[in-house]
């Protein structure tokens, strides 16, 4: 019995809240207070109305009593003061008894009385009045003795009366005392609501500060929690300080600042994966500049070196809104290639430099020093060797010219640009119109083959062919369809896993377009709330770049995520990573690091060093870390060791 006691015990504390208990704690409070005023209030009303009933009793014995002791004692006139009496007051009994016991006069009230008080409280509140007893004297002798007895029944119905207005009395006061009662609980657990969001958050790795109540107790409690979130701060920022020095001193020319070779060449292996051919890259090249070093000396080169990479970094915040993203690298000692993805118009960019560079080298014609470029398309096919050779190629046409020149390849995509926005447009219209959607899993697993999440994108099934995320990806931005599609991939998940019960992670991405669009985040946040199970299940993914662009935005976000039970994580992550300066505060459930940084990480060490910090840092917080893109049996070894959780698979099937 005392399990069975201790088991539901158990049970109720984990269903029932401190502010429930309290409340629990002051209606007993009051309900007693209540209950046992009534009580008590009642019975000191019943034991004053008896006692005045017994007076009255007496005085009105000992009055009748004289009366009939002054006059003569003829039975008529005895019964006529009798009756009298009984029929003007509120009489039970009145009897007149001789000195042997026997019954002179006896008036009894024998009709009904019409009452107000109820039978079950005459029956609680029975009054045992004795009767007033008075001797009656015929001159010196003793006539007989008089009883007088009063209805009681009278003074239950005034009993009653008062007991009812004693209990609207006390239920007014204890409703005022519930109303003060809630109004000061609320002020005394006010700071509680802060403390509970607070260790809410740190169960979600979300590192954040509360105010200190005035409260001691609270007080003590909200201080420790802030410390331990000012101290993950802090080790926050130091690591993130440390591995942006290791970052950048990997993957920067220590003279320039710009990428080195090897960063250039992981970036474009990736961009050549992933951009369908919608890109375009040029290779600069600094003539005589061994001359210019001989002639003035190593300073001056290294001024010009540093003027010639600003003014490509000028050239390209200036043209922004002829590309989407673009990289420069320093290459070799005279060698640098700029890429482009999604380039408009690369005659009017080559034109544009060109005058830019011509007015620089301007101050140094005694040595003949000059710079020139070439550029071209990247198609669909192209590899890092076939497109480095073709752009080189290219060059050699301009450096065999005088000066600073130029050579643009004129070879373009085998579509027209115009024509394949058309087409795009017309093929993604027609899938989400038709619901011609499918859904593409992409495993995410440790290095022992146990699953960690399911990454989904979304396939299109257009004139029998499917065609992946990574494949239309360029055309879908550019037409403005992302938020679309991400709403129709939401509806179909809802559709594939909403009544089926699991707790695998599923991954989603969110386009940038989604997230700056209000209404298309709370659409597929609203959709997805009435499925609780499956939010727990979901973890929406974010690129790193736009988050760091956009983090007010994307910290709300993860605000408004939580708050149905779902997960959110980053993808793409890279340098981004170290400019999250308050990456303890968003609950993060893992990130996944771009497969630039991760490319051929078995022969760079400087890599590892900052993937190992990466790792460390993120394990800190509770964040799991997986790599994109990883083929290299070679490099998944070495990522295990530096400390990663899994990896993304390459290729998806539909579930």
């Amino acid at each position: 019995m005392v399990k069975v006691f201790n088991l539901f015990r158990l049970k109720r504390n984990k269903t029932i809240t401190l502010k429930q208990e309290l409340w629990i704690a002051i209606l007993l409070l009051i309900i007693i207070g209540f209950v046992s005023s009534l009580l008590i209030s009642t019975n000191s009303a019943k034991e004053y109305f008896t006692t005045e009933l017994r007076m009255k009793n007496i005085d009105n014995a000992n009055s009748l009593a004289l009366m009939l002791s002054q006059m003569s004692k003829d039975p008529v006139e005895i019964e006529l003061l009798v009756s009298a009496s009984f029929d003007t007051g509120y009489y039970h009994r009145i009897e007149l008894q001789d000195p042997q016991g026997k019954t002179i006069i006896k008036r009894l009230y024998t009709g009904e009385l019409t009452l107000n008080a109820p039978s079950w409280f005459r029956h609680f509140y029975k009054l045992e009045v004795a009767p007033g007893v008075a001797q009656v004297s015929d001159g010196w002798q003793q006539f007989g003795t008089l009883y007088v007895e009063s209805h009681s029944q009278y003074t239950q119905d005034a009993l009653w009366k008062s007991a009812v207005h004693l209990f609207f009395s006390f239920l007014v006061v204890a409703v005022a005392a519930c109303i003060a009662g809630a109004y000061f609980l609320s002020k005394i657990l006010s700071p509680l609501n802060d403390v509970m969001k607070q260790a809410v958050a740190l169960s979600e790795k979300r590192f954040i500060k509360s105010k200190v109540p005035r409260t001691y107790e609270f007080a003590k409690l909200v201080s420790s929690m802030n410390l331990l979130s000012t101290r993950f701060n802090r080790i926050t920022k130091e690591d993130n300080r440390r591995l942006e020095e290791i970052r950048f001193k990997s993957q920067h020319d220590d003279l320039t600042g710009l990428a080195n070779r090897e960063y250039f060449n992981a970036t474009l292996d990736t961009f050549l994966e992933n951009s369908q051919g919608h890109g375009g890259l040029f290779l600069f090249r600094v003539i005589n500049l061994d001359t210019l070093t001989e002639q003035v000396g190593r300073v001056e080169m290294v001024d010009f070196l540093r003027r010639f990479s600003e003014s490509l970094v000028s050239f390209l915040e200036s043209n922004e809104d002829s590309f989407r993203q673009s990289q420069i690298a320093r290459m070799s000692h005279v060698d640098f290639l700029v890429l482009f993805s999604d380039v408009s118009n690369l005659t009017a960019l080559s034109e544009q430099i060109l005058k830019s560079h011509e007015q620089l080298v301007a101050d140094h014609k005694s040595v003949e020093l000059a710079v020139s470029h070439s550029c071209t398309h990247i198609e669909v096919d192209d590899t890092r060797a076939t497109l480095l050779k073709r752009v080189d190629q290219c060059l050699k046409v301009a450096v065999a010219k005088p000066g600073c020149c130029a050579y643009v390849d004129e070879k373009q995509q085998t579509q027209d640009n115009h024509n394949d926005i058309d087409t795009w447009r017309e093929r993604l219209e027609f899938a989400l119109k038709e619901n011609q959607l499918e859904i593409a899993l992409f495993p995410v697993t440790t290095f022992d083959e146990r699953l960690i999440q399911q990454q989904i994108s979304l396939s299109l099934l257009i004139e029998g062919e499917k065609y992946r995320f990574g494949f239309y990806f360029q055309w879908a931005q550019r037409l403005h369809l992302l938020a679309r599609l991400d709403w129709s991939l939401m509806k179909l998940m809802i559709n594939e896993y909403g009544q089926i019960q699991g707790d695998t992670l599923l991954g989603m991405e969110v386009s940038a377009e989604t997230l700056q669009d209000d209404m298309a985040v709370a659409s597929i946040l609203t959709g997805l709330s009435a499925y609780p199970a499956l939010a727990k299940r979901i973890c929406f993914e974010v690129r790193a770049n736009f988050a760091i662009k956009e983090f007010a935005l994307f910290r709300s976000f993860c605000s408004q995520v939580h708050s149905i039970g779902a997960k959110v994580a980053l993808k793409r992550v890279g340098a981004e990573f170290t400019k999250l300066n308050k990456i303890q505060e968003l609950g993060l459930e893992l990130i996944k690091i771009d497969s630039v940084y991760c490319h051929n990480i078995s022969f760079n060490e400087d890599n590892q060093s900052f993937l190992r910090g990466v790792c460390s840092l993120a394990h800190s917080l509770g964040i799991k870390v997986v790599a994109e893109g990883v083929k290299n049996p070679s490099d998944q070894t070495i990522l295990k060791g530096l400390g990663f959780d899994g990896l993304v698979a390459v290729e998806g099937k539909k579930d």
